[in-house]
């Protein structure tokens, strides 16, 4: 292959040797089949055979164009691949002498110091104008190499453009999980923190080859840098499997089976000291992103279809991963291609797992907006209901100050007009010799009656001069039937709920703005929180005198009626305070009557307001 400028690839020129499974012909061997015409130019099968020895040749030309005159150019080969064993590059000059150039040297004359990449750069090599050079590359079936030629110094377009993908790929991952833990600390989610360190340490395994080429001088530290990287990863990923489903496993109950959760994976580090086996730490890793998903898909702080389409992108991609590994389709596909593919799909995962998380945030943004909505337009109504309960109240104590200013009246009038009364029965008993007897009875009997009735006045009268009156007076339950009807009527028609309040005969004694407070608040309950579509008002007067609340909304549990009558205790759907049923059960208290709560989820409720015998009139 005539060469002057850089070329990407020239592998596709190669010839290959495969002298079959268990032999590794050496570099002599390999040059007298190579002189016998058995490289052939199609790559081996890999079918049925361990393609992980290196017993693959390969061989490519290189030849400088000839320019008269021109001075030789320093050359270096490259290969790109997944290396699971670092390939030998010889380079054989036209006499005949063979110099490895895969390496860069410690010192001017120093050992070669191999480097573990997933792009090889060979040491510089002279390539005069019109020469020739023969390449034979040893190396194993699964690696399968591209090969490229470049001046000394030079990149070619290719690399160029893939280095600058590979650093947009990191650099957009990397944003992504820094975005996932901004989230999950600013919305105070813990699985969701969690998540975020899980994935980029599966970013960080990925990106594995980067930190072993930077850091890695000998292909052993290389893979000891692989396997630190990748059982950090495997052993998070599993321990938030665990914290995650604590409850569920019955971790939290069981300190034996918890301990043996914890220690399951650790045979892993031994595996990886003494053993070269990549597999098992391989199908561990796996296992652990597969656990993983587990956690995106059932414990993920969103919303429950959103975790389930996240966990579904985790499997798919961590399936997608898994098939293009060398033991599967990666050995029908090149190395580089095999690296393109993982990179896309962990793009796909950490862009669906991203995007999962903002729509979530989305929605959690508008479900928090329409529950304030709510409370609002809770707090509005219950500020309407108190402004009618204390009109309510002021017309009361208005009519019980009337009634009061009334009473003084009437007992001033018998005092005066009892003045008057002493002086005719004096009168009359000065003149009763004037007068016939039956004139005097029925005049004595008139003054009779007068005395008895202002005597009447004044035992009726206030005591304590403007002390408020405190005696109990009956009083129809209509008017307790009435206000809660005027109070809460609009807002039943409002919402689309039917309010029937009947009316009654009955009359108390109770004191109406005990009766009225704590009859509205069970309307109100009713009505905001029980979501019925029918509430009932009505009055049973049989041994004793009740006022039944009445709704066909969703009910309650048996274990919460006890625990909603304490004060601040709400049910899961109210946007209330917590207060209605403590303020009624304070009321029943204070003035002698009894509360009782009938309910069943989905049966609706039955609230009992029951008056004391002693307070009916």
């Amino acid at each position: 292959m005539p060469i002057n400028a850089s070329v990407e690839r020239i592998d596709t020129e190669a010839l290959y040797y495969f002298a079959g499974t268990g032999q590794t012909p050496t570099l002599d061997q390999a040059r007298a089949a190579l002189a016998r015409g058995e490289f052939k130019a199609d790559f081996p099968s890999t079918s049925g055979i361990d393609a992980f020895t290196p017993e693959l040749w390969i061989a490519v030309r290189i030849k400088a164009s000839a320019v008269r005159d021109a001075a030789p150019v320093r050359r270096i080969l490259g290969l790109g691949g997944i290396f699971v064993v670092l390939p030998q590059v010889i380079l054989v000059a036209p006499d005949g002498t063979a110099q490895e150039i895969l390496a860069t040297r410690s010192a001017n004359e120093g050992d070669l110091v191999p480097r573990y990449l997933t792009y090889i750069r060979t040491a510089s090599f002279d390539l005069p104008p019109g020469e020739e050079r023969l390449v034979l590359i040893n190396t194993t079936l699964a690696d399968r190499p591209t090969l490229g030629v470049f001046r000394e110094g030079e990149l070619g377009r290719n690399q160029v453009v893939a280095t600058l993908i590979k650093a947009g790929f990191t650099f957009t991952l990397l944003i992504i999980g820094i975005v996932l833990a901004v989230i999950a600390v600013v919305t105070k989610r813990r699985i969701g923190l969690l998540i975020a360190i899980g994935y980029s340490l599966v970013m960080i395994q990925v990106d594995a080859s980067l930190y072993t080429t930077t850091y890695g001088a000998t292909p052993q530290q290389g893979r000891q840098i692989w396997e630190v990287l990748t059982l950090a990863a495997t052993f998070f990923l599993y321990y938030a499997f665990l914290f995650a489903f604590k409850e569920s496993l019955g971790l939290h109950r069981k300190p034996l089976m918890s301990g043996l959760a914890i220690v399951l994976p650790l045979p892993l580090v031994w595996v990886a000291i003494v053993s070269d086996v990549t597999t098992d730490i391989i199908w561990a890793y796996y296992l652990s992103l597969l656990l993983f998903s587990c956690v995106i898909a059932f414990r993920f702080d969103i919303a429950p279809r959103l975790r389930l389409i996240a966990g579904a992108i985790m499997v798919a991609c961590a399936v997608g991963a898994v098939l293009v590994e060398p033991f599967y389709l990666g050995r029908y596909l090149p190395d580089l291609t095999i690296e393109w593919l993982r990179d896309v799909l962990r793009l796909l995962a950490a862009m669906g797992i991203l995007f999962m998380v903002l729509v979530d945030l989305r929605r959690t943004r508008r479900e928090r907006d329409r529950m304030t909505e709510e409370r609002i337009a809770a707090l509005r109504s219950q500020a309407d209901s108190d402004r009618k309960l204390l009109e309510a109240e002021r017309e009361y104590v208005r009519a019980r100050e009337a009634a009061s200013r009334r009473k003084r009246q009437l007992a001033a009038a018998s005092h005066d007009i009892r003045q008057p009364l002493v002086g005719l029965r004096q009168a009359l008993a000065s003149e009763s010799g004037n007068i016939s007897l039956p004139l005097q009875s029925r005049l004595g009997e008139a003054i009779d009656y007068l005395e008895k009735l202002t005597e009447e006045y004044k035992e009726r009268s206030p005591q304590g001069g403007d002390k408020f009156d405190q005696e109990a007076e009956p009083y129809s339950l209509n008017l307790i039937l009435r206000t809660v009807d005027d109070m809460f009527r609009a807002e039943a028609e409002a919402a689309g709920i039917a309010l029937e309040i009947e009316p009654t005969a009955a009359v108390t004694t109770v004191p109406a703005l005990a009766l009225i407070r704590a009859t509205s608040n069970l309307v109100a309950n009713a009505l905001r929180h029980a979501q019925p579509t029918l509430v009932r008002v009505w009055t049973e007067d049989s041994n004793t005198l009740k006022i039944v609340v009445e709704d066909d909304g969703r009910g309650m549990r048996t274990a919460d009626i006890e625990r909603l009558q304490r004060s601040g205790e709400k049910g899961e759907h109210s946007s209330g305070e917590g207060l209605g049923l403590a303020i009624i059960r304070e009321l029943a208290e204070r003035h002698d009557l009894s509360l009782e709560l009938l309910s069943a989820p989905g049966e609706g409720t039955r609230a009992i307001i029951q008056l004391a015998l002693n307070k009916r009139p």
